[in-house]
């Protein structure tokens, strides 16, 4: 299996939720230097959107990808979504999080944003599941990292994907 088809299945194998907030941080950096995707103001209560899993799966899924290309599309992808996912495997990055909502939710209350108040208080109920969905993603994807995505095993891979063409 390539570095690339690892991913791919390991993202496949999150629940649908799940998938749709890795793609929302895994895709930060992959596509905005692409004009692919646009972001506008920051919004922290923003977990991702289905089109940006689209986008994603289509990068990592693109047929017949040069080895070089697909190595370093792995390596992106890994680099990417450490930045931003790094937070969600530690309790100190959840309890980040949860301050961030609880202030979110305080400053649309006082503002009388409805909406935004309901979101927020929506993903303050939700946060210990997504936490237990994450800290379960956050072991699988450390084991797929230290077997499919390190230097070393992008170059072996490289290589023999060279070798046999």
């Amino acid at each position: 299996m390539s570095p690339i088809e690892a991913i791919a299945s390991w993202l496949e194998a999150q629940g649908a939720d799940l998938q749709i907030e890795i793609a929302g941080l895994a895709t930060f950096f992959i596509f905005a230097d692409n004009n692919v995707l646009t972001f506008g103001d920051s919004d922290v209560l923003t977990l991702g959107r289905p089109e940006l899993l689209h986008s994603l799966q289509r990068w990592l899924n693109e047929p017949d990808l040069a080895s070089c290309t697909a190595a370093e599309r792995a390596l992106t992808f890994r680099v990417s979504f450490e930045h931003f996912a790094e937070s969600r495997f530690t309790d100190a990055g959840w309890k980040r999080t949860e301050e961030l909502v609880r202030k979110t939710l305080e400053e649309a209350k006082r503002d009388q944003k409805f909406a935004a108040a309901h979101k927020a208080q929506n993903m303050l109920k939700s946060l210990s599941d997504r936490k237990k969905y994450w800290y379960e993603a956050g072991k699988s994807w450390k084991e797929l990292a230290a077997t499919y995505l390190t230097v070393d095993a992008l170059a072996k891979w490289a290589d023999s994907e060279a070798q046999g063409a």
